[in-house]
């Protein structure tokens, strides 16, 4: 071999081992969510569900995985980023979905405060199941829902802007994405009762405090994945208390509220009931793409948009929450234990609607001062279980404009002429209730008289919330979760405060 011949090969030999070297060590330094995609597993049938008569709602759980963050974490930057996500493992799952719903926004709140992308996970329907859930041995087969049946603003995966402009490394990802892009050794876990000692949180330290101290140390924070395990951050005894309030004036005005919305499904449930709610035609915001089906009960899920509330009201419309059921007992509970209104509903209290530049002038609140031969515990219950009389006059009161603020109200007999009563109530009570409220002239419809289909039907109570929100004025139970969580939509959508009242 000839000297030159020897040279090449010499120099072709260096070059190849170079290249290998090359590929070894970027394969060793590029992270691992820059190799190849990520692939979900196909989604399985439930068959227990499916024995029991369950929706298992395929639709929304492939609107979820096709969330556009859902992809392989180094293509949404630069291959020196990642996004950083936060999830609340022991987040609250013992109560209602309107518990669990107030606990969800700030949660997400707390997200985007910390610079992370909230993990959203499904709806486990342990309390007030909507079907029945117990199989033949005894066992209960809790329903699944997933979070975009119910919302799909920035809880669910939504956008944060209201152009859809904003980084999806911040956007939240399903439960279901956190488990593929984190695997269990990646994951970083905050001990919730540890961290509040670190942080010097206790039962005492001011809502919008709280809020600080937490998204500092989440947001500096290294670790990719953050999981806060032990309870949940913002418990019950939190969020129903005073401590809440000095969180509204930032909270109010960030993405979680600002550009909430709830899902297609209700979108769809509100369009075809939308002739109980209003004689006038059902708005574009409410109408499906495409030529709807025979029936509107069959309209696909996907031809849907999500609804903001922030859309104008429905005129004339008046929203009751008359909640009974259980909450008897529970009430004797609350009044008993001199708790007040709960969370946003305590922003009718003097201390706070003195100052409606920040806090919300709302023109109700728990006023317990006891009439000649009442005691305390009756005047409190007035408000928490009132008689069927005293919400016909309730109605007569709002309509009339009537009450303490009667001076600032602008609100017109004629302007209000239909009713929607959100119930838990037995059909006889409500029947009842309709028939005084039609003698006052009014047009009365209830959650009963609404056609849903079966996956609506698991996501009943927001179809009735999201009409609490969309009517144009609004009485509700200070006592109650729902309630709270109506308020704090009409408010953050821009609903005036004064459009709202308690029993």
């Amino acid at each position: 071999m000839s000297g030159k011949r020897a040279a090449f090969f010499q120099s072709w030999t260096r070059l190849c081992a170079g290249g290998i070297a090359l590929v070894v060590v970027l394969f060793l330094i590029i992270p691992r969510y820059a190799r190849p995609s990520l692939v979900l597993s196909p989604q399985m049938d439930d068959a227990l569900a499916q024995q029991l008569g369950h929706p298992t709602f395929p639709e929304v759980l492939e609107y979820e995985r096709k969330l556009p963050q859902h992809v392989e974490p180094g293509l949404l930057e630069s291959w020196g980023d990642r996004p950083r996500y936060l999830f609340f493992k022991d987040a609250s799952w013992g109560s209602g979905w309107n518990n669990v719903f107030q606990e969800q926004l700030l949660n997400t709140h707390l997200a985007y405060l910390s610079h992370r992308a909230y993990v959203f996970p499904p709806y486990i329907a342990r309390d007030h199941p909507p079907f029945p859930d117990k199989l033949e041995d005894g066992t209960r087969h809790w329903l699944r829902i997933p979070m975009n049946a119910f919302v799909s603003g920035p809880t669910g995966g939504g956008p944060l802007s209201a152009n859809g402009t904003d980084s999806l490394m911040r956007r939240a990802v399903s439960e279901e994405w956190w488990d593929t892009v984190c695997p269990k050794e990646e994951v970083v876990v905050v001990r919730l009762h540890d961290a509040e000692n670190a942080l010097m949180v206790d039962d005492k330290t001011d809502g919008a405090e709280v809020f600080v101290r937490w998204a500092n140390k989440l947001r500096e924070m290294s670790a990719p994945c953050v999981s806060v395990e032990g309870a949940p951050v913002f418990q019950y005894l939190f969020i129903g208390s005073h401590r809440i309030l000095s969180v509204w004036p930032t909270y109010s005005v960030a993405p979680t509220l600002k550009y909430f919305a709830w899902s297609p499904l209700i979108a769809q449930a509100l369009s075809h009931n939308f002739h109980i709610l209003s004689p006038a035609a059902v708005p574009t915001s409410l109408s499906p793409s495409g030529a709807p089906s025979p029936s509107p009960l069959n309209n696909s899920f996907a031809s849907f948009r999500p609804y903001q509330p922030s859309t104008p009201p429905i005129a004339g419309l008046l929203g009751l929450h008359v909640r009974r059921g259980d909450f008897e007992a529970h009430c004797v509970r609350l009044v008993d234990a001199g708790w007040e209104y709960n969370a946003w509903n305590l922003l009718g209290t003097p201390a706070y609607a003195n100052n409606d530049s920040v806090w919300p002038a709302l023109p109700d609140y728990l006023d317990v001062r006891v009439a000649e031969g009442e005691t305390r515990h009756e005047a409190a219950m007035r408000h928490c279980w009132p008689s069927r009389e005293a919400m016909v006059q309730r109605v007569r009161d709002v309509r009339a404009g009537a009450g303490p603020n009667a001076a600032s109200r602008q609100v017109q007999a004629k302007a209000l002429n239909r009713i929607y009563i959100s119930t838990d109530a037995s059909r006889a009570f409500i029947l009842e209730l309709t028939a005084d409220l039609q003698a006052e002239g009014w047009e009365v419809f209830s959650s009963f008289d609404l056609e849903l289909n079966m996956e609506e039907k698991a996501v009943a109570q927001a179809v009735d919330m999201s009409v609490l929100v969309a009517a144009e004025e609004f009485v509700g139970v200070g006592f109650s979760s729902l309630t709270s969580n109506v308020v704090q939509l009409r408010l953050a959508s821009g609903r005036e405060a004064r459009t709202i009242h308690f029993w």
